[in-house]
């Protein structure tokens, strides 16, 4: 007879996400598909970066955090399949370790994962148009890391760092491209290959980037930007913000008519823009704090959408800011401090994945729909603070699976128990402890 153990935990959900994800073999394709040749004295390359990957999801915004995470909660190592946890520079000279073939290596691997279990490939374009946002956001760091230049860093004006592009569905929230680059470095580039890489998913006829609505900020208002993307058949969602094009398109604006916003206003240009396809100009007049207003030009391909519908569908963009900056928070995109060679990238390959299971995870426990309702609003620090720290209970058998128990006083408690019941569909015991 096998003998069983009980440990207890300060972080159920995550021991009883770890039990779902092991007998799902979720992170097997990890260890095959991604080999390094480096010296092994305890633990090997695969259980060093799943380490820190359960660090993230457990909260934990540096390599040392991750270290904590793991050692001192034992239920989180045998939920995960592991029997001890490495020491932070064994993790850290691992992703030191790391090459470019092995950052392409996990990059394809995301994208096996997000083609497996993501909801972007298989949504329905053609009866829903699919929403694809796209933004430069700037990833402050130290002046010794590789590829920081001293470039704009949104309010952190005297900083050095990087950059990168995040391409996400709008309504998924699932991340599509998302390269780190120098801080100098061109998004036009990096733009191009990243519809390259989503007419891979999605398929690259046509009809189908028909389909594909692209809502682009204003640092990708240039008019070969909006040639090229219009050129290729995808309709444009498009903000101008330059000075000099916005003042010379201001001259020839109709009346002003008020939006979805208090105070801000919406006038049709009159004179079409110099583009190879019909748009419909608006320029978008928002009033200033401290007095006057800021001008922008919005350019969309709906030529029979009212302008108060233009501005407020362009506004849902903020959606992508909220989520880069939940992510700053709760995965510690910006307090990572691999500097050189590769391990950057795959810090930021790996921060991807823990992206990605925490919407699907959240998607994976909502099959009790009157428990749905209750985590459906939490963001990621409130997951991490509230939902990530319900103390409980877990029973590990050798070879088995490993039930959770979560104890009754947390008021999250009860839910959780419900969702891991149903998505564990009575293969293994998951309740509160009486």
């Amino acid at each position: 007879m096998a003998k069983s153990t009980t440990l207890t935990t300060t972080r159920a959900r995550l021991c009883a996400l770890g039990a779902y994800l092991r007998r799902r073999c979720f992170v097997a394709p990890c260890h095959e598909q991604v080999k390094m040749a480096q010296k092994v004295v305890q633990y090997r390359p695969p259980e060093t970066r799943l380490e820190g990957l359960v660090g993230r999801l457990g909260g934990a915004k540096t390599i040392a955090q991750s270290h904590v995470t793991i050692t001192g909660d034992p239920a989180v190592q045998r939920a995960c399949g592991r029997q001890g946890c490495a020491d932070p520079s064994t993790i850290a000279r691992t992703l030191h370790a790391c090459t470019a073939d092995h950052v392409a290596q996990l990059a394809r691997l995301g994208g096996g994962y997000l083609k497996r279990d993501g909801r972007t490939p298989r949504h329905p374009c053609h009866e829903a148009l699919l929403w694809v946002d796209a933004e430069v956001t700037p990833v402050p760091s130290g002046p010794k890391a590789e590829g920081r230049e001293r470039a704009w860093m949104g309010r952190h004006r005297s900083k050095t760092g990087r950059k990168t592009l995040r391409v996400s569905a709008s309504d998924s929230r699932e991340i599509l491209h998302e390269p780190l680059r120098r801080g100098k470095a061109a998004a036009v580039p990096a733009l191009k290959a990243a519809l390259v890489e989503l007419e891979t998913q999605l398929g690259g006829t046509r009809e189908l980037r028909q389909r594909i609505v692209i809502r682009l900020d204003g640092g990708f208002g240039s008019t070969a930007v909006l040639n090229g993307r219009l050129s290729r058949g995808y309709p444009v969602v498009a903000t101008i913000s330059h000075r000099g094009r916005v003042r010379k398109v201001r001259q020839q604006v109709g009346p002003w008519q008020p939006t979805a916003s208090e105070g801000r206003e919406l006038a049709a240009v009159v004179a079409p823009l110099r583009v190879c396809r019909n748009t419909r100009p608006g320029v978008i007049r928002t009033p200033k704090e401290k007095g006057g207003s800021q001008h922008a030009v919005r350019v969309t391909t709906w030529l029979d959408l009212p302008p108060a519908e233009v501005a407020d569908t362009s506004d849902q963009r903020a959606m992508l800011d909220a989520t880069f900056g939940q992510d700053k928070q709760g995965l510690g995109l910006v307090k990572r401090r691999q500097h050189q060679g590769e391990a950057p990238q795959m810090v930021w390959r790996l921060a991807r994945l823990a992206h990605h299971l925490r919407l699907w995870s959240t998607r994976w426990r909502s099959r009790v729909p009157a428990t749905r309702w209750r985590l459906r609003r939490y963001g990621v620090v409130r997951l991490l603070q509230d939902v990530g720290t319900v103390p409980g209970v877990i029973r590990g058998r050798r070879g088995g699976m490993v039930p959770s128990r979560f104890r009754p006083l947390h008021p999250l408690a009860k839910p959780l128990q419900q969702r891991f019941a149903a998505l564990f569909r009575g293969r293994g015991r998951v309740r509160c402890v009486r």
